[in-house]
């Protein structure tokens, strides 16, 4: 009989094992949207979407085995233990969860794959994985705690050695231990002095253009074949450089449309034939570092928010002589581009921010300042995975298949730029429509939502048109290549709006 009682406490402690597993898990469900994490369906069809099954059974795996090797027995139940494996659980969720999603969704190489995961799941723990690894924490330890006043057998503690042994195994759990609670402060702390450290967005606001306003029609085309004369000299993609289309006259509008990160002016093409055959003068610049025809270049590396800035100068500086009235429009980081532009040029009719990237989507707003002083910090990444456009159609081998986590937090630099002084002054344009897609897992529409209140709690002339969730548009609304796309109803849309700024 002695001798079944501890197989019969160690029975009775499996179920318990796998209980930890399943409260882990079911927290991580409740604690998702919080965290910023966007719940897809019930398979895996998106990079930037995680169905809740695969987020369930992840947790729940993490916890049970995390829980298994720290407590496998009930004389090594502890609150501190516990904590200690909601800690740890926590933790290897973000890189197992988001790894197999990767896996099941995407066709790009392993090695990229890998990156991905790796700079994903880091960023999410430096910014809000010190908040998963809390919650999930004080739940290991509640449920430990339990266990030991409520429901483990009473004999249990009697049959604990007096002297324990020192063996390698109780070594290990407890660096374990002692590891969690201080990856844990570390999160916090981090997050904390992200958090609190502005984003260096100073000159931005006042940055004086590298151009002055064109006063005709000649002027404009004269600079604009300034811009091809520079673009000349460098090794770009056959359809990268930048565009003009003219009635070879000045209109009553003129249109600049802004491309996307990774991307060049030939997102915008077809885009620009529509506006064009409504009897507008359409520009299309390209941005900083876009556009080479090498794809292992590492010139988008070195795009600052003040390259940014100047395109937005420069470019509206030209459409002065192309149009009566000047529209911009820019899609992703060329709707952060529109942002800035909307909240600083007077001399601009209507601004379209087409789901500007003022932060990514994987990051709450809450977190956000602490990621872009995050990615300013550390060295920069460049990989072989498009996080803003994970699956691209043959026809756009324009496209860097090599983003750059620099570039990424220069633009949400922008951004942070953008409602710092929308916090503090009314925008100068006349009218802003700012078009949102709910089905992007891109970029972060509360953030956008955020920039509008402040817009609208100074000028009232703010619309936002949101594009519905059933329709299941692609984050690139613009490319008529892109799969799963609607540019019929997009160029409708902007084609309605940019004709009501001439009213």
């Amino acid at each position: 009989m002695p001798t079944d009682a501890p197989q019969r406490r160690t029975a009775w402690y499996l179920p318990w094992t796998l209980a930890a597993g399943l409260l882990f898990a079911l927290l991580a469900l409740g604690l998702a949207p919080l965290l910023g994490l966007n719940m897809g369906g019930a398979v895996p069809n998106s990079a930037g979407s995680v169905p809740w099954p695969v987020l369930f059974a992840g947790v729940f795996l993490c916890g049970w085995l995390v829980w298994w090797l720290l407590m496998p027995s009930w004389t090594r139940v502890s609150p501190l233990a516990g904590a200690a494996a909601g800690i740890l659980a926590a933790t290897l969720s973000y890189p197992v969860v988001l790894g197999f999603n990767q896996m099941a969704v995407s066709d790009t190489p392993a090695t990229g794959g890998i990156q991905w995961v790796v700079w994903v799941a880091g960023l999410g723990l430096m910014t809000t994985g010190f908040a998963a690894a809390m919650a999930l924490g004080l739940a290991g330890g509640i449920l430990a705690w339990a266990l030991i006043a409520f429901i483990r057998p009473h004999d249990a503690a009697r049959n604990r050695p007096s002297r324990p042994v020192r063996t390698l195994s109780r070594r290990l759990r407890r660096a374990a231990r002692v590891g969690a609670l201080i990856l844990a402060v570390g999160l916090t702390g981090s997050f904390v002095i992200l958090s609190l450290t502005p984003v260096p967005v100073q000159g931005l606001s006042a940055r004086p253009s590298p151009t002055a306003p064109a006063q005709s029609y000649e002027e404009a085309f004269a600079a604009f074949y300034a811009v091809r004369g520079a673009e000349g000299e460098l090794a770009l993609h056959k359809r990268c450089s930048s565009q003009l289309l003219t009635h070879g006259r000045k209109t009553t509008i003129a249109v600049v449309f802004f491309h996307g990160l990774t991307s060049c002016p030939a997102q915008g093409e077809a885009l620009a034939r529509s506006v064009f055959a409504l009897g507008y003068n359409v520009y299309l610049p390209r941005m900083f570092g876009h556009g080479e025809a090498d794809p292992d270049t590492v010139s988008l590396a070195a795009l600052t928010a003040e390259h940014l800035v100047d395109l937005a100068n420069s470019s509206t500086d030209l459409a002065q002589g192309l149009g009566d009235n000047v529209v911009v429009v820019g899609l992703s980081a060329g709707g952060t581009i529109v942002t800035w532009a909307a909240q600083h040029r007077s001399d601009i009719r209507l601004a379209v921010p087409v789901s500007p990237f003022l932060g990514p989507y994987i990051v709450p707003p809450w977190a956000n300042t602490a990621a872009t002083n995050l990615l300013l910090l550390l060295p920069n990444m460049m990989f072989w995975i498009n996080p803003l456009a994970p699956v691209t159609a043959p026809q756009t081998d324009y496209v860097f298949p090599r983003p750059s986590t620099h570039t990424l937090a220069q633009v949400m630099r922008l951004g942070e730029a953008v409602m710092h002084d929308a916090a503090r002054e009314p925008p100068a344009v006349a009218r802003i429509s700012v078009v949102l897609n709910e089905a992007d897992v891109a970029v972060n529409n509360q953030l956008t939502d955020q920039l509008v209140n402040l817009w609208r709690a100074r000028d009232p002339d703010v619309s936002t048109e949101r594009l519905e969730f059933s329709n299941h548009l692609p984050h690139d609304l613009i490319n008529p290549q892109e799969i799963f796309g609607n540019t019929d109803l997009i160029y409708s849309l902007l084609a309605d709006m940019i004709q009501e700024a001439q009213e």
